[in-house]
């Protein structure tokens, strides 16, 4: 889901100056989410086809076809949860502005017209890092939009970490926060791992509960 189609003079970005790199959390602590052999053994799959989904050397594999997510088997409420993504480069003929479409979303609740109401962060190549609600979340002060910063070439393995913490949300990305929201609605649900169009891959999926 992105706001690409949004025209320019509707899309309002909020650039965040001065943000210090935040240290949102210890080595310690992590509980790992990444499949060793089954996706059931953290994640049951939504919205596709269970085979559109797969498992290889602990890395998660989505064709992209049809749309559709994964979510965590447990809900989480204050929460750090890093993974790294990235796209299949080959066969993207597409040019710029358009790029392929995934992303995670958070605080997960039941599904309408396809998506659960949830909060988002995005995945899509052109605009990760963007933080906005789903199908009746809500979030305020965060940035949503094309964001250039921090950035890796498309195809490459990418990093986010995701903080949640008494009704604040704030987004790394590639070592870089780049994005932060409050009043968020909801407040509690599950992580979703999105995948919609294209392939898309994702390892290294961590988090830590927070008190």
């Amino acid at each position: 889901m992105t706001a690409t189609q949004l025209k320019p003079a509707c899309i309002v970005l909020f650039f965040v100056v001065g943000f210090p790199l935040p240290t949102l959390g210890q080595s310690e602590g992590f509980v790992s989410l990444s499949p060793q052999s089954h996706l059931s053994e953290h994640w049951t799959v939504e919205g596709s086809a269970p085979d559109t989904w797969s498992v290889k050397d602990g890395v998660i594999v989505c064709s992209g076809r049809p749309n559709g997510f994964l979510r965590s088997k447990k809900s989480y409420r204050d929460f750090i949860f890093r993974a790294e993504w990235r796209f299949q480069k080959e066969g993207w003929t597409e040019q710029p502005p358009t790029y392929p479409n995934a992303g995670y979303f958070v605080h997960a609740g039941e599904v309408e017209r396809g998506w659960p109401r949830s909060l988002e962060i995005q995945g899509h190549y052109g605009e990760a890092g963007s933080l906005f609600g789903v199908r009746g979340g809500r979030v305020s002060g965060a940035r949503r939009g094309p964001i250039p910063e921090n950035r890796k070439p498309f195809g490459e393995w990418e990093s986010v970490e995701i903080q949640s913490l008494k009704g604040i949300i704030t987004v790394a990305l590639n070592g870089g926060k780049m994005n932060e929201g409050q009043d968020i609605y909801p407040t509690e649900g599950n992580i979703c791992l999105q995948a919609e169009g294209w392939p898309v891959f994702y390892r290294n999926l961590k988090i830590k509960e927070l008190d």
